[in-house]
Protein backbone atom coordinates (compact mmCIF):
# COMPACT_ATOMS: atom_id res chain seq x y z
CA UNK A 1 0.00 0.00 0.00
CA UNK A 2 1.36 3.13 -1.08
CA UNK A 3 1.49 6.11 1.41
CA UNK A 4 -0.94 8.85 1.12
CA UNK A 5 1.62 11.71 -0.31
CA UNK A 6 2.50 8.74 -2.80
CA UNK A 7 -1.22 7.57 -3.78
CA UNK A 8 -2.15 11.10 -4.91
CA UNK A 9 1.24 10.97 -7.26
CA UNK A 10 -0.35 7.72 -8.81
CA UNK A 11 -3.82 9.22 -8.69
CA UNK A 12 -3.00 12.03 -10.74
CA UNK A 13 -1.01 9.57 -13.12
CA UNK A 14 -3.67 7.97 -13.74
CA UNK A 15 -6.00 10.99 -14.08
CA UNK A 16 -3.07 12.33 -17.02
CA UNK A 17 -3.31 8.53 -18.56
CA UNK A 18 -7.13 8.63 -18.80
CA UNK A 19 -7.00 12.43 -19.94
CA UNK A 20 -4.60 11.50 -22.73
CA UNK A 21 -6.44 8.63 -24.15
CA UNK A 22 -9.22 11.68 -24.46
CA UNK A 23 -6.77 14.22 -26.05
CA UNK A 24 -5.83 11.43 -28.52
CA UNK A 25 -9.04 11.07 -30.05
CA UNK A 26 -9.05 14.76 -30.81
CA UNK A 27 -7.24 13.95 -34.34
CA UNK A 28 -9.26 15.16 -37.28
CA UNK A 29 -8.28 14.98 -40.89
CA UNK A 30 -6.81 17.86 -42.32
CA UNK A 31 -5.93 17.99 -46.03
CA UNK A 32 -4.02 14.42 -46.95
CA UNK A 33 -3.22 14.24 -43.08
CA UNK A 34 -4.82 14.13 -39.70
CA UNK A 35 -3.78 16.22 -36.70
CA UNK A 36 -4.35 17.88 -33.05
CA UNK A 37 -4.75 21.35 -34.35
CA UNK A 38 -6.45 24.49 -34.09
CA UNK A 39 -8.50 24.62 -30.62
CA UNK A 40 -7.40 21.23 -30.18
CA UNK A 41 -4.08 22.33 -29.71
CA UNK A 42 -5.06 23.65 -26.26
CA UNK A 43 -6.31 20.65 -24.34
CA UNK A 44 -3.33 18.69 -25.99
CA UNK A 45 -0.90 21.82 -24.81
CA UNK A 46 -2.68 21.87 -21.28
CA UNK A 47 -2.07 17.76 -21.08
CA UNK A 48 1.70 18.29 -21.58
CA UNK A 49 2.41 20.88 -19.47
CA UNK A 50 0.46 18.75 -16.89
CA UNK A 51 2.64 15.34 -17.57
CA UNK A 52 5.76 17.45 -17.96
CA UNK A 53 5.09 18.80 -14.75
CA UNK A 54 4.20 15.83 -12.65
CA UNK A 55 7.08 13.44 -13.81
CA UNK A 56 9.40 16.45 -12.41
CA UNK A 57 8.22 16.72 -9.47
CA UNK A 58 7.83 12.91 -8.34
CA UNK A 59 11.04 12.03 -9.87
CA UNK A 60 13.01 15.01 -10.53
CA UNK A 61 14.72 16.93 -13.59
CA UNK A 62 17.31 14.18 -14.33
CA UNK A 63 15.06 11.21 -13.87
CA UNK A 64 14.88 8.04 -16.59
CA UNK A 65 11.43 8.80 -16.42
CA UNK A 66 11.88 12.68 -17.34
CA UNK A 67 14.29 11.42 -19.84
CA UNK A 68 12.42 8.92 -22.04
CA UNK A 69 8.62 11.86 -21.79
CA UNK A 70 11.76 13.98 -23.65
CA UNK A 71 13.41 11.59 -25.93
CA UNK A 72 9.74 10.55 -27.39
CA UNK A 73 8.28 14.11 -28.08
CA UNK A 74 8.96 14.90 -31.89
CA UNK A 75 11.91 17.28 -32.06
CA UNK A 76 12.26 16.70 -28.00
CA UNK A 77 10.04 19.91 -27.83
CA UNK A 78 6.58 19.56 -26.72
CA UNK A 79 4.74 21.91 -28.84
CA UNK A 80 5.95 19.40 -31.99
CA UNK A 81 3.03 17.14 -30.52
CA UNK A 82 0.31 17.03 -32.96
CA UNK A 83 -0.56 13.30 -33.40
CA UNK A 84 -2.57 10.90 -31.68
CA UNK A 85 0.42 8.19 -32.04
CA UNK A 86 2.65 10.79 -30.73
CA UNK A 87 -0.01 11.15 -27.72
CA UNK A 88 0.13 7.68 -27.07
CA UNK A 89 4.16 6.97 -26.53
CA UNK A 90 3.33 10.01 -24.03
CA UNK A 91 0.75 7.60 -22.39
CA UNK A 92 3.34 4.75 -22.38
CA UNK A 93 5.74 7.02 -20.63
CA UNK A 94 3.12 7.62 -17.82
CA UNK A 95 2.24 4.64 -17.64
CA UNK A 96 6.10 3.16 -17.18
CA UNK A 97 6.14 5.54 -14.61
CA UNK A 98 3.22 4.68 -12.66
CA UNK A 99 4.34 1.73 -12.15
CA UNK A 100 7.45 2.43 -11.21
CA UNK A 101 5.73 4.17 -8.41
CA UNK A 102 3.32 1.16 -7.90
CA UNK A 103 6.03 -1.08 -7.49
CA UNK A 104 8.00 0.75 -5.05
CA UNK A 105 10.97 2.34 -7.72
CA UNK A 106 10.40 6.09 -5.93
CA UNK A 107 10.25 4.70 -2.35
CA UNK A 108 13.71 2.88 -2.96
CA UNK A 109 15.20 5.86 -4.83
CA UNK A 110 14.61 7.99 -1.52
CA UNK A 111 16.34 5.09 0.32
CA UNK A 112 19.12 5.07 -1.57
CA UNK A 113 19.69 8.63 -1.35
CA UNK A 114 19.03 8.62 2.31
CA UNK A 115 21.61 6.13 2.84
CA UNK A 116 24.12 7.81 1.68
CA UNK A 117 23.46 10.83 3.79
CA UNK A 118 22.85 8.98 6.89
CA UNK A 119 26.57 6.90 6.27
CA UNK A 120 28.46 10.19 6.49
CA UNK A 121 26.33 11.27 9.39
CA UNK A 122 27.46 8.46 11.29
CA UNK A 123 31.06 8.61 10.11
CA UNK A 124 30.91 12.13 11.93
CA UNK A 125 29.75 10.11 14.79
CA UNK A 126 32.58 7.28 14.93
CA UNK A 127 34.97 10.15 14.93
CA UNK A 128 33.80 12.21 17.47
CA UNK A 129 33.42 9.44 19.79
CA UNK A 130 37.10 8.17 19.00
CA UNK A 131 38.39 11.59 19.82
CA UNK A 132 36.29 11.84 22.79
CA UNK A 133 33.24 13.42 22.63
CA UNK A 134 30.88 10.36 23.21
CA UNK A 135 27.93 13.02 23.97
CA UNK A 136 27.46 14.86 20.19
CA UNK A 137 28.24 11.19 18.79
CA UNK A 138 24.76 10.12 20.46
CA UNK A 139 23.12 12.46 20.12
CA UNK A 140 24.19 12.53 15.72
CA UNK A 141 22.97 8.95 15.87
CA UNK A 142 19.98 9.13 17.45
CA UNK A 143 18.97 11.62 14.62
CA UNK A 144 20.28 9.46 12.09
CA UNK A 145 18.13 6.21 14.06
CA UNK A 146 14.68 8.74 14.28
CA UNK A 147 14.65 10.25 10.60
CA UNK A 148 15.33 6.25 9.07
CA UNK A 149 12.22 5.59 11.34
CA UNK A 150 10.34 8.02 9.57
CA UNK A 151 11.11 7.06 5.83
CA UNK A 152 10.28 3.25 6.97
CA UNK A 153 7.13 4.53 8.16
CA UNK A 154 6.11 6.75 5.31
CA UNK A 155 6.95 3.57 3.02
CA UNK A 156 4.67 1.20 5.11
CA UNK A 157 1.89 3.90 5.75
CA UNK A 158 2.32 5.16 9.15
CA UNK A 159 1.90 8.50 9.91
CA UNK A 160 5.50 9.79 10.22
CA UNK A 161 4.20 12.85 13.24
CA UNK A 162 4.44 10.14 15.77
CA UNK A 163 7.10 9.82 18.08
CA UNK A 164 10.64 7.95 17.69
CA UNK A 165 9.71 5.04 20.22
CA UNK A 166 5.89 4.95 18.62
CA UNK A 167 7.28 4.86 14.79
CA UNK A 168 9.34 1.65 16.56
CA UNK A 169 6.18 0.13 17.87
CA UNK A 170 3.95 0.52 15.12
CA UNK A 171 6.51 -0.59 12.90
CA UNK A 172 6.99 -4.10 15.12
CA UNK A 173 3.13 -4.13 14.55
CA UNK A 174 2.90 -4.30 10.99
CA UNK A 175 5.77 -6.68 10.85
CA UNK A 176 8.47 -4.74 9.09
CA UNK A 177 10.88 -5.94 11.69
CA UNK A 178 10.40 -8.61 14.96
CA UNK A 179 10.63 -7.83 18.58
CA UNK A 180 14.53 -8.47 18.85
CA UNK A 181 15.05 -6.16 16.47
CA UNK A 182 12.50 -3.67 18.34
CA UNK A 183 14.52 -4.20 21.19
CA UNK A 184 17.77 -2.97 19.68
CA UNK A 185 16.00 0.10 18.38
CA UNK A 186 14.53 1.10 22.06
CA UNK A 187 17.56 0.21 23.69
CA UNK A 188 19.80 2.74 20.92
CA UNK A 189 17.08 5.36 21.55
CA UNK A 190 17.17 4.97 25.06
CA UNK A 191 20.95 6.15 24.81
CA UNK A 192 20.20 8.90 22.08
CA UNK A 193 17.46 10.57 24.58
CA UNK A 194 20.10 10.35 27.54
CA UNK A 195 22.38 12.16 25.96
CA UNK A 196 19.64 14.73 24.47
CA UNK A 197 18.49 15.10 27.96
CA UNK A 198 21.99 15.95 29.37
CA UNK A 199 22.36 12.14 31.25
CA UNK A 200 25.82 11.41 30.20
CA UNK A 201 26.28 9.40 32.89
CA UNK A 202 23.72 6.89 31.82
CA UNK A 203 26.03 5.50 29.06
CA UNK A 204 29.79 5.10 28.43
CA UNK A 205 31.52 5.50 24.60
CA UNK A 206 31.86 2.02 24.45
CA UNK A 207 28.21 1.86 24.39
CA UNK A 208 27.80 4.21 22.25
CA UNK A 209 30.25 2.71 19.44
CA UNK A 210 27.48 -0.22 20.15
CA UNK A 211 25.06 1.95 19.02
CA UNK A 212 26.65 3.09 16.28
CA UNK A 213 27.21 0.04 14.88
CA UNK A 214 24.00 -1.21 15.35
CA UNK A 215 22.39 1.68 13.25
CA UNK A 216 24.64 0.90 10.57
CA UNK A 217 24.05 -3.02 10.11
CA UNK A 218 20.26 -1.82 10.87
CA UNK A 219 20.29 0.76 7.81
CA UNK A 220 22.04 -1.82 5.67
CA UNK A 221 19.37 -4.21 6.11
CA UNK A 222 15.92 -1.71 6.05
CA UNK A 223 16.60 1.22 3.44
CA UNK A 224 17.50 -1.39 0.80
CA UNK A 225 16.06 -1.18 -2.64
Amino acid sequence: MLNPKYQRYADRLRDLIAEGESVAQLERPKGRYSFIADESSIPLQAWLDKANNILHIVFGPQSPQVRHFIAVLPSEKMAAVQHAREVYRIIGVLQGALDDLEKGFLIGQEFLIAGDVFDSVLEQAKYLVDTGYKDPAAVLARVVLEDALKRIARAEGIADTLKASQLNDELKKTGRYPQPQWRLIQAWLDVGNAAAHGNFNDYDADRVKEVINGIEQFLATELRI
